[in-house]
């Protein structure tokens, strides 16, 4: 299994790539990102089957157009509307040497009745800025995120060792799951779901 110092080398070139160019120093207002996917589980240091393939970006949809200006050099395009799944998002495509990179803004995702909108703005709180050696200065889209996210997905093989984790520290990521079920319509299975991997009765309170 992989861990966050274990990350190919290609990938933290890549990274940096990405970090330096949606870098905006000084400027008022820079716009919101957050790295997450495969990446950002392993800088959070859940274990993963396999190396990243692709790097996943995450950003509200008033930021997409800077963001994309600043990510130009890389562009496979410009960013487009997807409905894959009955799901929804702005994407941009880039690529970074051998790697690709999906910049997703606007997401909102969809799971039977279940429906659950992506705002970054909101994840912020629970995703603060730091340092990676070797990278530099990322936020990461929070575990309280990719739990709700993987487990809409049907994604078992990553929602359990997510739980697995948060349950080390789930006071520092209670709260923002409990946020996120209370901002969107969540059918009572899934919610049922993501109690019982947190060993937490009556989430939703």
């Amino acid at each position: 299994m992989l861990a966050g110092d274990t990350m190919p080398q290609g990938l933290r070139k890549a990274l940096v790539q990405a970090a330096d160019a949606l870098c905006f120093g000084e400027e008022e207002d820079p716009p919101l990102w957050l790295l997450g996917g495969s990446c950002g589980l392993l800088l959070h240091d859940v274990p993963l089957a396999a190396p990243p393939r692709d790097i996943d970006l995450y950003a509200d949809l008033e930021a997409v157009d800077r963001l994309h200006s600043a990510l130009g050099r890389y562009a496979c395009g410009k960013p487009a509307e997807d409905w894959s799944r009955g799901c929804f998002s702005l994407i941009g495509h880039y690529r970074l040497d051998d790697y690709h990179l999906e910049l997703v803004c606007g997401f909102k995702v969809c799971s039977g009745p279940s429906k659950y909108n992506v705002e970054t703005c909101l994840l912020q709180t629970g995703a603060p800025a730091e340092n990676y050696p070797g990278i530099g200065r990322l936020r990461l889209m929070p575990l309280a995120h990719e739990f709700v996210f993987n487990v809409l997905r049907g994604r078992r093989d990553r929602y359990e060792v997510i739980a697995s984790v948060m349950r080390r520290n789930l006071p520092a990521h209670l709260p923002l799951v409990q946020t996120l079920i209370r901002r969107n319509s969540l059918e009572l299975s899934h919610i049922g779901l993501l109690g019982e991997l947190l060993g937490v009765t009556a989430l939703c309170s």
